[in-house]
């Protein structure tokens, strides 16, 4: 009889003193109930960025061996603090990082880099496996170097080669007999560099490792539990979403990452978002042929910009390279393109704090350009034609001049506004809500 696989992904706000005990309860629970737990687990919190910003300053700065025993007798205490004694493996893995980080003060590349990055989720894998044997739940840590799970070559934001990955997985915890816990977020090329698996990059972990055992469902515990019809701190009537679509969750962004939706519509895996305070307040991912038509969900984005390039110098889609290359190279995220008859139109977010810098370089390349603060909402869901026509009417009812809505298509899933940044944002999205929201 094959295993009954539960993939547990455990993000750095589980792994605090509070809630690690409610998760191991969870753990005794699933094994009580038959199955074998999976855990995938990202970097402590705050732990990655700590050591990005260390690495930026190696960079910048003349640093010493001293400089780095340091910041790895804080990386030490930081774990300690939270999982007890260290012992023997996580010892292995900070000499190891000790190593690779006076590597790169000797010489500064994109693979060290990639790798040095990667040791929050080994470090929190090793402590994790500790942490749960202590009392009873036997663990071991199994690192992505160890399956093997094998990615193309893009260091920073690479992508699972399937199949071969699929093979090595099953073949490596076919006769494991403890529960495996995965350090998330990385992977390795066929030749053995470190990769990483970009923004939200466990979930594709925890999503590819569910989909490779065909598992009987992926969980992604949370401390704040299952998704909301709408921000409850902003809008009083939201409510729990018990049911999404692989294409409501795609559409809906950042909730779960977009590689990690791949793999579970890829084998019909289930996936739910759950509270680990209250494991019923949860939201289940699944086949969308069993999902209700209708908005599911109501968001908003404040303080926006908006570009706006006449067609004339920038016919179709010609010089969207161009505007898109700059906001790359600015690090500014573009939330929405669209064009119409006069212009081409371009909404970006400030990510960086480089927005000026990004401004004054695109008037200064294109004449015919102009920029205006917009806010937009966005209902993820469904939609029909008559949906969409009410959309609309909300929208331009708030504001006349606003420069987009929605528009029918096949398959219809999202329905996005833009307003200018003058109006109150939030009054829209509770009226949205309230004439969406069954």
């Amino acid at each position: 009889m094959s295993k009954k696989y539960i993939v547990n992904k455990v993000g750095g706000g589980i792994m605090v003193p509070s809630l690690l005990p409610l998760f191991k309860k969870q753990l005794s629970f699933q094994i009580k109930n038959g199955y074998q737990p999976i855990v995938v687990v990202s970097a402590v919190k705050d732990v990655t960025d700590i050591i990005i910003n260390f690495l930026k300053d190696l960079s910048q700065n003349k640093k010493t061996q001293k400089d780095i025993s340091i910041f790895i007798k804080h990386l030490q205490n930081r774990h300690t603090d939270l999982f007890g004694t260290l012992e023997q493996p996580t010892d292995i893995i900070f000499e190891e990082l000790t190593a690779d980080l006076n590597n790169y003060i000797k010489q500064a590349t994109n693979e060290l880099e990639a790798k040095i990055t990667a040791y929050g989720e080994k470090l929190s894998a090793a402590c994790a496996a500790q942490y749960f044997s202590t009392d009873g739940l036997k663990s071991q840590a199994v690192l992505a170097e160890d399956i093997p799970i094998i990615t193309d070559e893009v260091l920073k934001d690479a992508n699972i080669i399937y199949e071969e990955s699929e093979k090595n997985i099953k073949k490596y915890l076919k006769n494991i007999k403890t529960i495996p816990v995965v350090a998330g977020f990385t992977g390795r090329t066929s030749t053995g560099t470190t990769t990483l698996l970009g923004r939200g990059g466990t979930d594709t972990t925890a999503c590819f490792v569910g989909a490779a055992l065909r598992a009987s469902k992926v969980v992604l515990w949370k401390d704040v539990g299952a998704i909301y019809s709408a921000d409850p701190k902003l809008i009083k009537s939201a409510r729990t979403i018990p049911l999404l679509s692989y294409d409501e969750i795609e559409e809906a962004g950042k909730i779960i990452q977009g590689k990690a939706v791949r793999y579970l519509r890829q084998n019909k895996i289930d996936a739910e978002i759950a509270s680990l305070k209250n494991s019923k307040d949860k939201t289940t991912v699944r086949d969308g042929h069993k999902t209700k038509p209708g908005a599911k969900m109501v968001s908003f984005k404040k303080n926006l910009t908006l570009f706006s390039l006449r067609q004339g110098e920038a016919r179709g889609y010609e010089r969207l390279t161009e505007i898109s290359d700059l906001c790359a190279r600015y690090k500014v995220n573009v939330v929405l393109i669209w064009n119409d008859p006069v212009n081409l139109h371009v909404a970006v977010e400030d990510t960086s704090g480089l927005l000026n810098q990004l401004i004054e370089e695109v008037k200064n390349k294109f004449s015919q350009i102009s920029t205006m603060a917009v806010h937009m909402v966005t209902i993820v869901g469904n939609f029909n034609w008559h949906d969409v026509n009410k959309f609309n009417q909300v929208l331009f009812g708030f504001d006349k001049e606003a420069m987009t809505g929605a528009f029918p298509y096949p398959q219809c899933m999202r329905m996005e506004g833009i307003v200018a940044a003058k109006h109150d944002i939030i009054k829209l999205l509770g009226k949205m809500h309230k004439i969406f929201i069954k």
